[in-house]
């Protein structure tokens, strides 16, 4: 699934292209992968106007894994791309890749070019707002903080009282969004704390040593272009060059880099988490020590 600096480095990528460009038309191929129901309507006019169709690009932002389109006139169109999700952007004289679900005809300038929604698993979507206002608070307000954004303080607030462990705290989007399997585990084993490691039993240095691990895996990852591990491509169809960087993420039985110990891996929160018995152990301790 893409995470953060996947959808970032495509944020970046995209936003180059069609800032400040006209949507022509929209040809939405599969209903289902709409929600509308922030912009109600039964037409198809109606439905193509929340899609943005006659506005005018004015920028993208993010929070978390989610992506925003907005245009002048104030209309939004949040993109999640699930599991297998990737926007494309093509010349419309060239043949739809299988399983695209929307098309937007833009006119950049000069250009005429198509945006497209592609998602073969179909666990990503669309959503569509009115106003950026409205995307705020019925959508991206159940969102934690944005993780590359974290400071120490916000951190502590956010892991405060909880007694889950890191690994499931930090994979809880409404504790803090952008994180999962990859930059979860990377971070984790940066800062040398255990998957499970109960949350809120953290004392303050190592939440210091926490944030510092995730804001800098996160940047370093978003200017390699993310992580591919099967299908994640950017905008011009090249992989995230972070991958060669991992030091446990899909390593489970390889040797620690840090001390040669042979990597652990088991399931946590129903995810495959690989960490060091050796560098990464489980912290014991009673509240009046936290």
């Amino acid at each position: 699934m893409p995470e953060l600096p996947e959808v970032e480095h495509l944020r970046r990528s995209l936003e180059s292209w069609i800032q400040g460009a006209r949507i022509r038309n929209v040809h939405l191929e599969r209903l289902d992968v709409l929600d509308w129901r922030a912009s109600p309507g039964t037409l198809k006019s109606d439905r193509n106007q929340a899609l943005l169709q006659g506005g005018r690009i004015s920028c993208l932002d993010r929070h978390g894994k989610q992506m925003a389109i907005h245009t002048e006139d104030g209309r939004v169109l949040c993109v999640h791309l699930g599991m297998s999700g990737r926007m494309e952007i093509a010349r419309a004289e060239d043949e739809l890749p299988a399983h695209t679900h929307c098309v937007w005809d833009l006119l950049a300038g000069r250009r005429r070019i198509q945006m497209r929604f592609v998602d073969p698993r179909r666990f990503g979507g669309l959503w569509t707002f009115r106003s950026r206002q409205k995307l705020l608070s019925d959508r991206w307000g159940a969102l934690g903080p944005d993780a590359v954004s974290l400071d120490p303080e916000s951190m502590a607030q956010q892991l405060r009282g909880r007694s889950r462990g890191l690994k499931a705290s930090l994979l809880d989007q409404s504790v803090v969004a952008g994180l999962g399997n990859i930059y979860v585990d990377e971070a984790l084993f940066e800062s040398k704390l255990h998957p499970r490691q109960p949350a809120g039993s953290l004392k303050q240095v190592e939440i210091g040593r926490l944030t510092t691990s995730v804001v800098g895996i996160l940047r370093r990852a978003i200017k390699e272009g993310g992580s591919t591990i099967h299908t994640w491509a950017d905008l011009t169809g090249d992989p995230g060059g972070f991958s060669t960087q991992h030091q446990v993420y899909g390593r489970g039985g390889e040797m620690c880099t840090t001390c040669g110990q042979r990597l652990s891996s088991a399931q946590v929160v129903q995810r495959t988490t690989v960490w060091c018995s050796k560098c990464q152990t489980i912290k014991r301790r009673k509240r009046w020590e936290i």
